[in-house]
């Protein structure tokens, strides 16, 4: 399925193609794609979905609410690190929905990220800023960044439900 974003009064701007698909992922699982262009305006859009798909794996409120801040968070650093703030690049996201977790991929096209270099700020550095890696870590239970793709980077976080 494609839609188009569109601004009230405005036809749509190059670039502004979202696109979106659902397919199985496993037998135990479902995984719903999009792609959307590396603005900051699209980030309530990808905050829905991951909303939406949490709360299909089973997520609370709380949860729900952190797992959005983690895929905010690592989004705003593809556009500013990968993308030095290039408006008109795609990101995608992939969700795995499973019985016991949800698997969020994130792909850039852009600068490759160097996992040795990303380290969250220290927290008594008081200054707006800095922590979204400090965000990531906290929240998700695991962590990936890849970088053997052939241009830009993998990021996989994955967050399991908490024992009932």
């Amino acid at each position: 399925m494609a839609c188009v974003v569109e601004r009230p009064g405005n036809r749509p701007e190059r670039g502004e193609i979202v696109s979106a698909r659902k397919e199985n992922a496993s037998p135990n699982g479902r995984t719903v794609a999009l792609s959307i262009p590396s603005n900051p305006e699209h980030m309530k859009l990808v905050r829905s979905l991951v909303s939406a798909a949490a709360a299909v794996v089973g997520f609370e409120k709380p949860d729900v609410n952190c797992l959005c801040l983690a895929v905010d968070e690592a989004c705003t650093n593809i556009i500013r690190h990968a993308y030095d703030g290039d408006h008109s690049r795609k990101i995608e996201l992939e969700l795995g929905m499973l019985d016991d977790r949800i698997e969020v991929k994130l792909r850039d096209h852009g600068k490759k990220a160097d996992p040795a270099r990303i380290k969250p700020r220290e927290l008594d550095d008081i200054r707006p800023g800095g922590l979204g890696v400090h965000f990531i870590r906290e929240i998700m239970d695991e962590v990936v960044y890849d970088v053997s793709v052939d241009v830009g980077t993998e990021l996989r976080m994955t967050k399991f439900l908490p024992e009932r």
